[in-house]
């Protein structure tokens, strides 16, 4: 089974600063391609800002990107998971908040990154098609094998044909 460590360890953890405006954020998660960031305050994680946060807490509530801060709108609602969890772990706790982000935590508490609803859904899908190609190839190796059969003296092949 995965862990919560498979998903971050081979990619960059992303900070904002909680000061910084929601414009230059937008530009900063639109840079990375990713719809999450976390929100540093010092040397300590403050929050979570993510595109629904943008939606929900800047446009609908008419607030300026140019002149509102991370501070003032992100999720300060913080959620943990330890990154050699496994992924059901994580699913759970995700559904049991409400949320769609964790802050994964490493040896000694250091913070790793975020792994979103998205991260594990891959996850998911992966371990199905490994599985789904294992199945593939038992089951066609097995249908298509030719046929060896002993008659006297000698061997006959009979390659496969299918029956339609």
């Amino acid at each position: 089974m995965q862990t919560i460590n498979d998903i971050v360890q081979p990619r960059d953890t992303y900070w904002v600063d909680a000061d910084d405006t929601i414009r230059q954020t937008v530009h900063y998660l639109c840079e990375r391609k990713t719809g999450a960031v976390a929100v540093k305050d010092g040397d300590h994680v403050a929050g979570i800002f993510s595109e629904r946060d943008l939606m929900h807490r800047v446009v609908n509530a008419g607030l300026d990107p140019e002149t509102t801060t991370v501070r003032e709108v992100m999720s300060d609602r913080l959620i943990f998971i330890d990154a050699d969890a496994e992924i059901h772990l994580a699913k759970s706790k995700m559904f049991q908040n409400g949320v769609r982000h964790l802050m994964v935590l490493g040896k000694g508490g250091v913070f790793r990154g975020l792994v979103s609803m998205r991260d594990l859904i891959e996850a998911d899908v992966n371990d199905s098609a490994e599985l789904i190609h294992k199945l593939n190839d038992t089951y066609y190796e097995s249908a298509y094998k030719a046929k060896l059969t002993v008659s006297s003296n000698r061997f006959v092949v009979q390659p496969y044909t299918p029956t339609a």
